[in-house]
């Protein structure tokens, strides 16, 4: 809190502007009760009078309760004027404890002593809770004693039986207002410490009050929002150990962290959740470790697939956390992706399919290629590098058409002969590669060379390919890349002998 020369600084830690604002409008309560006091002193004149007529004043006249009286009333007046202009005014207190003075030391000029009402008004500053207009009252207070004590030295007959000289009294009773100024400076000080301290303790707590009604509004509002969003969406509250479902509308319902530690939902759920998925599903959903699981992190999420509407995303959102920094508020989601899994699994199988022939491309064969590098290669694995002979030519005599039909024919008896067994793929014009999971090469090869043999093109000619095949049983010490050069040098030896056979020409440039 900001210090203040003129306010109580508390131990405790309250927001400035709260507390400047509380003390405020204490001040304009306070005015309020202090005119209200400064009417009610009207009837000081009243009461003197009963005492002058039961001989409790003989000194004093009646003339005397009306002068007071009708001071009193000027004075309520203008201060009630005052407060209405300047309803928050310091001064506007001070003018009405300088007034009380007055009138206090009025009374003892005429020969009205009640003591005890010297203690009233730095009493009624005390309320203020400012030790400066405290400060303030107490020596207006202090200097009003003095006078009168200083006008009572003279014409209290009663003096000169005990005191040698009026000033002997004058002194002795200075010396006791002194000491009972200090002990009242003093008790009043530590009050509106304790009452400033209980002040700032009740503004913290309502400051605390607001701010966490206020958040809990704008996370109420924001759970509402995404309940419009996704499936299910749960408010996990490990404090108070309750789970409250934003959608249902329901009343929180307890936690239970025992053997059975998911709640009502991720039962309900579970029951749909694909055989496959349903462990992976239940250790992310268990209660008892998430706290653990979502220690310094803004979220985690699972994907399952539900036998009856697809795939969805279970996610933990951490929104507050404990003095540990545990996550103590959880949101708890549940969105069905089924179509964005769809739309996700197209586009990668779109930009890892050849559009042509509808096999594999490239860009998949080199993510493939970086998964087998990954780890040690198995004993089936086997590489293949195929080329179609004389596509060129076909080009150049029958056109391009006949060149892609023959493009398209390699790539389906390739995929035919391999099955489950491998992937296809395109990695240049009539350029394909083989990844084959085989401990019998021989028989695709046969495969492969029975279902080319076996295509006749709309455009006439026959389908031929050159093939190379590198066996890592055969080369266990050799690595991918390594099998890869030599599945391509074998294609290249296959692709020589096929021209040498048929009497062709190769051409250099001909793929």
């Amino acid at each position: 809190m900001a210090k203040n020369s003129d306010i109580y600084t508390p131990n405790i830690v309250v927001d400035a502007t709260d507390y400047d604002e509380f003390m405020k409008e204490n001040r304009r309560i306070i005015n309020r009760y202090i005119n209200t006091v400064l009417w009610l002193c009207i009837f000081t004149g009243p009461a003197i009078a009963v005492g002058i007529f039961y001989g409790v004043f003989n000194a004093a006249s009646y003339s005397t309760c009306v002068v007071i009286s009708a001071s009193m009333i000027v004075v309520a007046f203008l201060h009630r004027q005052i407060i209405r202009v300047w309803p928050y005014a310091r001064f506007a207190g001070l003018i009405a404890f300088l007034c009380m003075e007055v009138l206090l030391v009025q009374m003892t000029y005429n020969h009205i002593h009640v003591n005890i009402t010297w203690f009233f008004v730095p009493f009624l500053s005390t309320l203020f809770c400012e030790r400066k207009l405290f400060i303030i009252s107490v020596t207006t207070n202090y200097i009003a004693m003095i006078i009168s004590s200083y006008i009572i030295s003279f014409y209290n007959a009663d003096i000169i039986s005990v005191y040698s000289t009026n000033m002997e009294f004058f002194a002795n009773t200075l010396m006791g207002y002194t000491i009972e100024t200090a002990v009242m400076t003093a008790s009043g000080l530590a009050i509106m410490r304790i009452v400033s301290g209980y002040f700032a303790d009740l503004i913290h707590k309502n400051c605390e009050t607001r701010a966490y009604a206020t958040q809990i509004h704008a996370q109420m509002d924001v759970l509402y929002s995404m309940s419009e969003v996704y499936d299910y969406v749960n408010l996990i509250d490990f404090k108070a150990m309750t789970e409250l479902s934003i959608k249902d509308g329901e009343q929180a319902k307890p936690l239970s962290l025992g053997d059975h530690a998911h709640s009502l939902m991720n039962h309900h759920i579970k029951e749909n959740v694909d055989k496959e998925h349903l462990e992976d599903f239940w250790d992310f959903t268990n209660l008892k470790t998430l706290k653990n699981r979502l220690y310094g992190k803004r979220f985690i999420y699972g994907e399952y697939i539900n036998v009856k509407t697809g795939w969805f995303r279970a996610q933990y959102i951490n929104i507050e956390e404990d003095e540990k920094g545990f996550p103590s508020l959880i949101v708890y989601t549940v969105q069905n992706i089924n179509m964005d899994k769809r739309r996700e699994e197209n586009l990668i199988k779109i930009s890892h399919t050849d559009v042509l022939t509808n096999v594999y491309n490239r860009r998949c064969l080199e993510y493939d290629l970086s998964v087998y590098k990954s780890k040690p290669l198995e004993d089936d694995f086997v590489i293949a590098s195929v080329d179609i002979n004389r596509l060129k030519h076909v080009n150049d005599t029958f056109g391009h058409a006949a060149g892609d039909e023959l493009i398209c024919a390699a790539a389906n008896a390739l995929s035919e002969s391999l099955g489950d067994r491998g992937k296809v793929y395109r990695t240049g014009g009539d350029e394909f590669t083989l990844v084959i999971h085989t401990k019998d090469i021989s028989a695709i090869d046969g495969e492969i060379k029975k279902n080319v043999s076996a295509w006749t093109g709309s455009y006439g000619g026959k389908l031929a390919i050159s093939i190379g095949y590198a066996v890592h049983a055969d080369n266990p010490e050799v690595g991918l890349e390594k099998l890869k050069v030599m599945a391509d040098s074998l294609m290249y030896e296959d692709k020589n002998r096929y021209y040498q056979r048929n009497g062709y020409e190769r051409r250099v440039k001909e793929s």
